[in-house]
C-alpha cells in the first residue's frame, strides 16, 4: 500500500491549486499529525475493509482512504476540502507498469468543528472519503 499512499501524496502536494488554499505546499501526515504542526494541514488514512478480487490472473484491490484538511477557519477546510475532491473524484494515478489506480468519492464532503487547540483557538475539519481501486495486471 506504500504505492498507494506516495501515489496519492504526490497528486496532492504537486496541486497548485490546493497549495494555494493552503498557502504553500500541503503539508500530508498519515493518521495524525505532530502537536508542533502548523495549519492548515491534510490527514490522509487508509481504510480497512480492503477487498480483493482476481480474474484470469490480474487483481483488483478497493481500499477506502479518508482525507481530514485541518485548518483554523471553516471556509479554508472546505475549500481545501472541494479543491481536493475536485482533483481525486475520478482521478487515474500511475503506480507501476500495469498498476494504476482509479478513484470515486464515496461521501459528500464533511466539515466539524472537532475543538480547540492549546491555544484556545479554535480548529476546523473537512472529511473527504473515496475508494481507490487498484488495478495489477499481469
Amino acid at each position: 500500500m506504500q504505492a498507494l499512499i506516495q501515489a496519492l501524496i504526490n497528486a496532492i502536494t504537486g496541486d497548485a491549486p490546493l497549495g494555494g488554499i493552503l498557502g504553500g505546499a500541503p503539508a500530508v501526515y498519515l493518521t495524525e499529525a505532530p502537536e508542533s504542526a502548523a495549519l492548515p494541514l491534510v490527514i490522509l488514512h487508509l481504510g480497512s475493509g480492503r477487498l480483493n478480487h482476481d480474474f484470469a490472473g490480474n487483481r483488483i484491490t478497493f481500499v477506502p482512504v479518508s482525507f481530514q484538511m485541518i485548518a483554523a477557519d471553516i471556509n479554508t477546510a472546505l475549500t481545501a476540502a472541494q479543491r481536493l475532491g475536485a482533483l481525486l473524484d475520478n482521478a487515474t494515478l500511475g503506480l507501476s507498469a500495469g498498476s494504476l489506480i482509479a478513484c470515486t468519492r464515496s461521501t459528500s464532503i464533511q466539515p466539524a468543528m472537532p475543538g480547540f487547540n492549546s491555544l484556545q483557538n479554535a480548529i476546523y475539519t473537512a472529511a473527504l472519503q473515496l475508494e481507490c481501486q487498484i488495478f495489477n495486471a499481469v
